[in-house]
């Protein structure tokens, strides 16, 4: 039997530690808040070893901890973000990102997250970490962490910028509620926490930061009709995702 340690038992945290509770792995896990609790997994109160150690934290705090580790085992990650903790790590580490999520945090919503069918980003190979992996049901994929931060950027972070932003601009102006449609309600991912987002934002700011204003450009362009094929072109695109 297999045994991991989970670092932080958050959303994602939570959603590995039961997953592989239910596939016959044992789990312990390491939190400071001491009222969590997760039936069927134990708390350990020092950093125990185990086969997988899964860092589980926001980055920041993941960067704190990555170079205190001693283990027999292997240690990975699974915050949106690799190459911080890439740059810091010794032989023994993997950093990943299971593609998968809930736009609220915190160990009570970590059964909405579906590792089930997800890939799983990773940037090295390790047999234990491709075995945890496959016992959430997920799939690794390979990738280098520079890239997978780059693109993460557009695909993830971005838009949780952008719905951020949009509500954040809404909530000074509560006139505007009452003509809230469905289209609007669709943004779920402005329930996010900032405490979840702030790490990350920070981790990857160049990446983001380019993006920001070509789009800051381009919704400009398309409010004075300069953009004509945009809707076309997002259409395109949002099929492509959706079908």
């Amino acid at each position: 039997m297999r045994d991991a340690l989970i670092v932080g038992l958050g959303l994602i945290g939570g959603a590995v530690a039961m997953t592989l509770r239910r596939r016959g792995w044992r789990v312990h896990f390491v939190d400071r808040d001491p009222s969590l609790e997760l039936e069927g997994v134990e708390r350990a109160y020092a950093m125990a070893d185990a086969d997988v150690i899964v860092l589980a934290t926001p980055v920041d705090v993941a960067v704190e901890l990555l170079p205190t580790i001693q283990t027999r085992g292997v240690i990975t990650s699974v915050g949106s973000v690799m190459r911080p903790l890439r740059a810091i790590a010794r032989a023994n580490f993997v950093a990943g990102h299971p593609m998968a999520g809930w736009h609220e945090g915190g160990l009570a919503n970590a059964q909405y997250v579906q590792l089930e069918g997800a890939p799983w980003f990773v940037d090295d190979d390790d047999p234990r970490v491709d075995e945890l992996i496959r016992a959430c049901g997920a799939m690794p994929v390979r990738v280098e962490a520079a890239e997978h931060d780059a693109a993460v950027a557009l695909t993830s972070h971005l838009p949780q910028v952008l719905s951020t932003a949009l509500f954040a601009y809404l909530s000074d102006k509560p006139e505007v509620e009452k003509f809230a449609g469905a289209g609007l309600r669709s943004f779920r991912l402005a329930a996010s926490d900032g405490a979840m987002w702030h790490s990350v934002l920070e981790a990857n700011r160049d990446n983001l930061r380019p993006h920001a204003d070509a789009i800051a450009q381009l919704v400009r362009a398309i409010i004075e009709g300069d953009e004509p094929e945009a809707f076309a072109r997002a259409r395109t695109l949002w099929r492509a995702l959706t079908e």
